[in-house]
Formats: C-alpha cells, sequence, structure tokens
C-alpha cells in the first residue's frame, strides 16, 4: 500500500500522478463507482485505489487489495457534534485522546476511512465503531488528520507531491 497526497490539486490530477508513480501507469484507467459510489478501475481489478479531499488538501490510496482513505482539515464546529458523530465507545476514545477537534478528527478520519475500506459507504455505518484492524494507521499535520484503512500494511509517511510536506 502507498498513500500520496498534495496541495491545490484535484483528486483525479492526483490519482493520475500516484498511478504513475506507484504502479507505472501512463495513463489513467477508466474508473466507475460501485452501488455506493466507491470508485474503483473496472478493466483493472487487481489495482485497488481510494481518495479524498478536504480544503486544498488531496489524498489517495493505492493498494493491491480493497482500500479507504479519508482527508480532514481540522476546523470547529458546533459542540453537539462530538456525541452526535462518535458511538460510545469512540467517544470514550475522543476523552482519552483530549476531548479536542484534533482529537475528534483522529477519529472521524479513521472512521470514513474504514466506511470507504468496505464500501458500504458512511449512511450504512454512522452508529458503528470501527473494528480493531492491524492495517489501519491515521496520519497527523499541522491543521489536518488523515487515516488509512486496508488489507496490507499502511506506510509510515505520506508521499507528498512535489515533496510539499504540509
Amino acid at each position: 500500500m502507498k498513500l500520496y497526497g498534495a496541495r491545490g490539486i484535484d483528486g483525479r490530477t492526483l490519482l493520475a500522478w500516484a498511478a504513475q508513480q506507484g504502479w507505472g501507469l501512463d495513463t489513467l484507467p477508466d474508473i466507475v463507482r460501485g452501488a455506493e459510489g466507491k470508485p474503483r478501475f473496472p478493466h483493472h481489478p487487481h489495482l485497488h485505489f481510494n481518495l479524498s479531499h478536504s480544503g486544498a488538501l488531496t489524498l489517495c490510496a493505492l493498494s493491491a487489495r480493497p482500500v479507504g482513505v479519508d482527508l480532514e482539515c481540522i476546523r470547529p464546529r458546533r459542540e453537539g457534534l462530538f456525541r452526535y458523530a462518535l458511538t460510545d465507545k469512540e467517544y470514550d476514545q475522543f476523552a482519552a485522546l483530549g476531548g479536542d477537534w484534533p482529537a475528534f478528527y483522529t477519529l472521524w478520519t479513521r472512521k470514513e476511512a474504514w466506511c470507504k475500506y468496505t464500501g458500504l459507504g458512511l449512511r450504512r455505518q454512522w452508529k458503528q465503531t470501527p473494528p480493531k484492524k492491524p492495517f489501519a494507521r491515521s496520519y497527523a499535520g499541522e491543521g489536518w488528520r488523515a487515516a488509512v484503512w486496508g488489507e496490507e500494511p499502511p506506510p509510515a509517511q505520506i508521499i507528498w507531491m512535489e515533496g510539499d510536506t504540509p
């Protein structure tokens, strides 16, 4: 599994660059969406990817197995979101992590990455806590949080396009 990120680049552009870097593809294959909206390459079922963007940042995961990724810029929202969006178990983890917006987004990106990994979407898994999984990892930077979920060990680092680590 590899994880690629960029600032100021749309998802399709980042995916094309990542596919060239990670898989040596000169041309981005056709993309279709599954019933719940998860994108895939119909003519390359052995190549799995997932995208996320927030603000000016975009993230792309490439894998030989199903994968999900989420990225969120940290921004305060209404305080009631903590209880609304998190299960009781997640809320306990949130409190243990400090109970602040960075803690919330750390957990939220893990949940969204898991939902995207399963292909079932957030709507169907809203009030479920992601299971413990050895192949999930969180990432953090100044003003953002991200997570990846898959069936292969996640990388320790995100490969940033142009070396522009935010």
